[in-house]
């Protein structure tokens, strides 16, 4: 193995671990979204009103944090590819890729702790 070939393994376990996180958080995503359905069925929910916010607001703030993660492992990548004279152009589309990931995950962040009613909308509860 070459040192880039060393140093690309670590990025990619760490893009691992960050995937099974933001799996994770798909998962609760469903969980609320069926719970919003139940409630418009006149089913009982998975969760009250008062949890689903706290789930929300914690399940948004784990996903800002794995679209920060993997903005940064995109700009390692890049110097990586830098630093072994590589091309970087997909490094490059990768970090606007995740630019705007974070930039949607912040207005989703910014809408659950924002809200001027003070409800917070199930409906759409991902990225």
């Amino acid at each position: 193995m070459t040192n880039y070939d060393l140093e690309e393994d670590v990025l990619l376990k760490y893009q691992i671990i960050l995937s099974f996180i933001f799996t994770f958080t798909l998962f609760i995503s469903i969980t609320l979204s069926y719970n919003a359905m139940t409630g418009y069925g006149g089913k009982n929910k998975l969760y009250s009103k008062k949890d689903a916010k706290i789930i929300l607001k914690i399940n948004r703030i784990i996903a800002f944090l794995v679209s920060i993660g993997f903005l940064l492992i995109n700009i390692f990548d890049k110097l990586v590819k830098e630093k072994y004279n590589l091309n970087k152009n997909s490094a490059d589309l990768q970090i606007l890729a995740s630019v705007l990931t974070l930039i949607s995950s912040l207005i989703v962040l910014y809408i659950a702790f924002n809200n001027s009613n003070g409800t917070i909308s199930e409906e759409n509860p991902e990225i």
